[in-house]
């Protein structure tokens, strides 16, 4: 299982992966292929696993997230 976590800038999505980085947890940052409309730049940032740990981490850093699924 993998899961992505959408961002509405490059900056937030390469300071999400730094802040991973420094949990141990290793994540890869895209540009959305298909961005929606109003997502702006469109990045994602991909992991392994549900993601939960990570999300809590990027919220308790006031990182803002733009969604978040699980493939």
């Amino acid at each position: 299982m993998k899961t992505v976590i959408k961002f509405t800038s490059v900056t937030y999505a390469l300071k999400a992966k730094e802040t991973l980085r420094n949990y141990n947890i290793k994540s890869t940052v895209a540009k959305n292929p298909k961005p929606e409309k109003g997502e702006g730049c469109g990045y994602v940032l991909t992991l392994d696993g549900t993601g939960a740990e990570a999300v809590r981490i990027l919220e308790s850093k006031k990182i803002p997230l733009k969604d978040v699924s699980t493939k």
